[in-house]
């Protein structure tokens, strides 16, 4: 009875897990698809965000196209790299593998050398040789066996040297593919390259154009409300969208990290919270400078909510940490991330770029808390 009413609670657990995992998994794709809906309904909206003249929008249109191409051509030339790191170790390990099986090859040779020149020496008729030697007929049995030993051990060495042959023959022909491999993809590479040189050339012109349109104090100041109103409207969508979602789960919740955070990239800060932007506009976050293509970190476990392109800001990576807590990384090279993804503290979500129109490569950090921007000061750890 006992045995009985294990095996049945065994069956209940398992079914339950089976549900529990069916509902999860369930939530999830609802949860992209809010996501989703919430990314085409910031799209309109930004759309709808005017203060510009033509001209200007105009030129912010051309802008966020070649950084997308930019950022497209990057993501292929860190694929390309990545697969040229992968056939670089391949090739290592199998000419390692080469020069072991060639050790082997010489080794056997050697040895199978010496075992026909014996042969050789007893001549055609071996075994009835070694028998007429024995002077002692007991010994005849015992010699006999000895030598069926001998020629299974010679076949087995000769065997074992053929084997080696045709490996090194798999071998050779690996390495041979890992050369045409390499040599095809660094060919992609610098083609990949040239692109992205084009693509620089390209934005470089619209920055110059964008520049000469904005030639006031006045116009610049215009500019920058216009990027905030944006990225306000944005964080107000997806407030207002988090509340319909599954919420983080953490074995320690953002608030309990204060003061231990990990910087999100490894740079100097050159902007501070608080610090006079314009003449009515602060910084709300921190911009850290740093070498483009560094890698930048989620600073806590949290979901991607929005990873997409901002005016103003460039390729941006919103992190919900929970309890109304939001990380904000913008002027990305490459987003590693899409939308409603699920990330670890620590782990790489984005590249160091100069996206959104800046002139320097560099990192802008915001930490916010129910909408409002919060010092990273008292957050993250006294050092990066």
């Amino acid at each position: 009875m006992g045995a009985a009413v294990t095996v049945f609670l065994r069956a209940l657990v398992a079914i339950l897990l089976l549900s529990i995992t069916a509902i999860a998994s369930a939530n999830e794709k609802d949860d992209r698809q809010k996501l989703k809906q919430v990314g085409n309904d910031i799209l309109k909206l930004e759309q709808s965000i005017q203060g510009d003249n033509k001209e200007q929008q105009q030129l912010a249109r051309e802008l966020k196209k070649t950084e997308l191409a930019s950022a497209e051509i990057n993501s292929q030339i860190r694929q390309i790299e990545q697969k040229l790191s992968e056939l670089g170790s391949e090739l290592k390990k199998l000419q390692q593998q080469q020069a072991a099986l060639e050790q082997s090859r010489m080794e056997q040779q050697e040895l199978i050398a010496r075992q026909v020149t014996a042969a050789y020496r007893l001549g055609n008729e071996e075994s009835i040789k070694l028998l007429l030697n024995q002077e002692d007929p007991n010994k005849i049995s015992r010699t006999l066996k000895y030598y069926d030993y001998f020629l299974n051990a010679r076949a087995e060495k000769l065997n074992q040297y053929l084997k080696t042959i045709e490996e090194l023959k798999a071998v050779e022909q690996g390495i041979a593919d890992r050369h045409a491999a390499l040599a095809a993809n660094r060919i992609d590479l610098a083609d990949q390259q040239q692109k992205l040189a084009e693509s620089h050339r390209l934005r470089s012109e619209v920055l110059t154009r964008l520049d000469r349109q904005i030639s006031s104090s006045q116009q610049s100041l215009a500019k920058l409300k216009n990027e905030r109103k944006r990225l306000e409207s944005v964080l107000k969508a997806l407030e207002e969208s988090l509340a319909k979602l599954t919420a983080p789960a953490s074995t320690e919740p953002f608030a309990k990290r204060k003061g231990k955070l990990p910087w999100p990239v490894s740079g100097k800060l050159t902007q501070y919270f608080g610090a006079t932007r314009t003449a009515d506009i602060t910084w709300n976050g921190w911009l850290l400078k740093a070498n483009e293509g560094t890698d930048v970190h989620a600073i806590h476990h949290g979901r991607i909510i929005f990873s997409d392109y901002l005016r103003g800001h460039g390729l941006l990576v919103i992190i919900d940490h929970g309890d109304g807590y939001m990380s904000l990384y913008a002027h990305n090279q490459v987003m590693l991330k899409v939308t409603g993804d699920w990330v670890r503290a620590g782990e790489v979500v984005a590249k160091v770029g100069n996206s959104g129109g800046q002139r320097d490569h560099a990192l802008y950090f915001e930490i916010r808390h129910n909408g409002r921007p919060t010092n990273p000061k008292y957050w993250l750890t006294s050092k990066g």
